[in-house]
Order: C-alpha cells, then sequence, then structure tokens
C-alpha cells in the first residue's frame, strides 16, 4: 500500500518560501545555544537500532517490502533549524531534535531517513521521514512535497485524464545536484547556496519523477519551485 498525499494538500497553493522559524534573537547564536544544551540529549545509534527497525516496519513507507529484517542506522546531525523542531523548542516541548539515515535490507525501500525528537519530559519520538537522500529539512521537503506531488499528477493526468488525486503516492528522493557554492550544513539546514532534489511519485500507475530546486534564503529556510517533470 502506497502513502496517499491527502486531496486537499493536492489542491492547496504551496507557498514557494519555506521559511525557517522566527527565533528570537540572532538565529545562528539562538540554533547553536539550543545545540550545544541539548548535546546530551543526543541518541546513541547503537544503541538504538531495535527502535529504528522497528520503526521502519510499523511505517507505511516499507509496506511495500517483502522481508525487512535488518537497518543500519548512520549519519547523526542535529536538526536544530527545522521549522517543526525550532518551533517546538521555542514551546519547551522539544530539548533538542536529529535527523540519520539507516539502510535496509528492503529492495524496494533501500534507505530511509530518520529524525530523533527529544521531548523536554524525557521521552522522545522516532519518525521515518522520508526514502533516500535529501538535503532539504523534513519540514522543507513536507511543504514542498504539496507542489511536487500536484506536479506529478497533472503530467501523469495529460495522459489518464481519468486517473484520481489519490492515486499519488511518494517513493524514493535522492540528490539531483549541488551548486559549488552550497554552504555546509548547520543546524541542520543551508544557509548559502543552491541544490536539486529528484523525488519519484507513482501518479495514475506511472512513475513520475519531479525536480525540485531549492535555493538558501541566508536564514535557514530556502525558496522551492519544481523545474522538471518526467514519466515513466
Amino acid at each position: 500500500m502506497r502513502s496517499l498525499i491527502p486531496f486537499i494538500l493536492l489542491l492547496a497553493a504551496p507557498a514557494m518560501a519555506q521559511e525557517a522559524a522566527d527565533v528570537p534573537g540572532v538565529p545562528a547564536e539562538w540554533f547553536a545555544a539550543k545545540e550545544s544544551a541539548a548535546a546530551a540529549r543526543a541518541p546513541d545509534l547503537d544503541a538504538l537500532g531495535t527502535e529504528v527497525l522497528d520503526r521502519a516496519r510499523w511505517s507505511t513507507t516499507t509496506q511495500a517490502c517483502k522481508s525487512l529484517t535488518r537497518t543500519e542506522p548512520y549519519g547523526l546531525q542535529p536538526a536544530t533549524a527545522d521549522r517543526l523542531v525550532s518551533e517546538g523548542l521555542k514551546a519547551g516541548a522539544f530539548v533538542g531534535a536529529w535527523t540519520f539515515y539507516a539502510r535496509t535490507d528492503c529492495a524496494e525501500t533501500p534507505l530511509l531517513r530518520y529524525m530523533y525528537i527529544a521531548e523536554s519530559d524525557g521521552r522522545h519520538l522516532l519518525l521515518v521521514v522520508n526514502r533516500g537522500e535529501a538535503i532539504s529539512t523534513p519540514s522543507q521537503m513536507r511543504e514542498t512535497s504539496k507542489l511536487a506531488a500536484k506536479a506529478a499528477w497533472d503530467r501523469a493526468k495529460q495522459q489518464q485524464p481519468s486517473c484520481e488525486v489519490t492515486s499519488v503516492g511518494m517513493r524514493q528522493t535522492r540528490i539531483a545536484a549541488t551548486d559549488g557554492d552550497l554552504s555546509p550544513m548547520q543546524f541542520g539546514t543551508r544557509f548559502a547556496g543552491g541544490w536539486s532534489e529528484a523525488w519519484d511519485f507513482v501518479a495514475c500507475g506511472r512513475r513520475a519523477t519531479v525536480t525540485v530546486r531549492f535555493e538558501a534564503d541566508g536564514k535557514g529556510g530556502a525558496s522551492a519551485r519544481v523545474t522538471d517533470v518526467t514519466l515513466s
């Protein structure tokens, strides 16, 4: 079963600017202070192994997997500047958050991206964000996926006019290109430069690859636009 993009999200007009949260003072200083304060709550990926596998098995993103018996987590990095995370930090609900990847033994979904959120009450949340690699923050991807999914549906519907919007499901993601001036990752985001990501969707029974171009805005957010859609 594919995860479905809700009808209302496809018809909504998504914002082209995926802005970072409005935080007090100088954003970079605020992010750095929050990241430092949260360091003690960063997860040990080895100790988290069983939960990582369980979460992958529970996720709708892996329902096409005939077998999923192994996950190998790696690449932990802070996600402090992700908008959802920053809003949770401002509200006092979160202490910190991190993203990481996990390789799996499922051919259909060989790589997953996760988000680990340390809550202020001592508990934590572990979420599967997407299949495959990405530079965009989870919040940037979630918001831009509305635009990308509609682009995939529009293109596929040209070939199959009777196709329903509920046929659209997001699949693999990958980094398509990076600019030479793309800044290093800081607080889970990029502050300068641009990049492109290729997102695969299933739409109207066809594979639609949507290329999304991101431009960092210097504040932790980014603008996003669809530059290409191909059917296969």
